[in-house]
């Protein structure tokens, strides 16, 4: 199957939010999604594959304030390395009883949603070959094969996410689809490629269904997420190097503040979320 998260695109890494009880969510996610937590530092926890790749970072704040209807987080989507691999964590889910929100056969991909126990949004899904993939203006919503994907599914018992398992995109709440179609497609250089009526759209670098997708589902002119309550604060933009020095100039021309963090260069989001630039994968 082909690979949209080679060193050639531009895409999502990982994503840190902001969690209430630390303790529940750490085990939502190791024993639920099958992470591992590679590091600990203060309040701050990393989390990823087995072979320690970076994916998640929780924030964890016991006075922080529940999810509001603002800008941030729809949802941030993991992406397996196979169909047999969706079938096998659909088998976990059943097994360990964990409630979903959802599940869909999209024609480019499958998805199955839940949420984390304080309401932030993951997805979890396969693509499906490029060769298969209807036009992105055809892409369709339709009811997921559960079954059969049960009954493809990898003959293991699941004991942690795959190790091929990588950031596959991230879908966020905005305020106004204009503005954000300015700040994603001219000035971080993404390219649309579909439009869910007129109230979402999506956008990917180099020919992928989507790397980055946003909504007005919460609300147009919604504020953006306060910094003490729950949901996405950060997020890490990988760059490839030969494509840098352009994003700098783009963001020279649109007045967007380069910053620097520990020697980590990011910049703000459209909603005010802090975006690292990375140009190593």
């Amino acid at each position: 199957m082909e690979n949209f998260h080679t060193s050639e695109f531009m895409q999502v890494t990982d994503v840190t939010l902001m969690v209430s009880d630390i303790n529940k969510s750490l085990e939502f996610y190791q024993e639920k999604l099958g992470l591992k937590l590679i590091n600990k530092q203060d309040n701050r926890y990393d989390l990823g594959t087995y072979t320690n790749k970076h994916l998640l970072t929780l924030i964890n704040n016991p006075l922080s304030s529940p999810k509001q209807r603002t800008t941030g987080l729809y949802h941030f989507a993991l992406l397996l390395p196979s169909r047999a691999h969706l079938g096998q964590f659909i088998q976990h889910m059943i097994e360990t009883k964990t409630q979903v929100t959802g599940g869909a056969d999209h024609g480019i991909s499958e998805a199955l949603y839940l949420d984390d126990p304080d309401g932030n949004g993951i997805e979890i899904y396969a693509d499906k070959a490029k060769k298969d993939w209807p036009r992105f203006d055809e892409v369709v919503n339709s009811p997921m094969d559960y079954q059969d994907l049960v009954n493809n599914k990898v003959n293991e018992p699941f004991t942690k996410i795959p190790d091929e398992t990588i950031m596959g995109h991230i879908h966020l709440h905005v305020a106004n689809m204009d503005m954000a179609r300015n700040f994603f497609i001219n000035v971080l250089g993404f390219q649309n490629t579909m439009e869910y009526g007129p109230k979402a759209a999506f956008v990917s670098d180099n020919g992928y269904h989507h790397h980055i997708g946003f909504n007005v589902w919460n609300g147009i002119n919604i504020p953006n997420n306060p910094s003490n309550v729950i949901g996405l604060k950060s997020y890490t933009l990988y760059v490839p190097k030969n494509a840098y020095e352009a994003l700098k100039e783009r963001l020279t021309t649109f007045k967007v503040v380069l910053g620097d963090d520990n020697g980590k260069e990011f910049i703000h989001d459209v909603n005010g979320v802090k975006v690292y630039l990375n140009t190593i994968l």
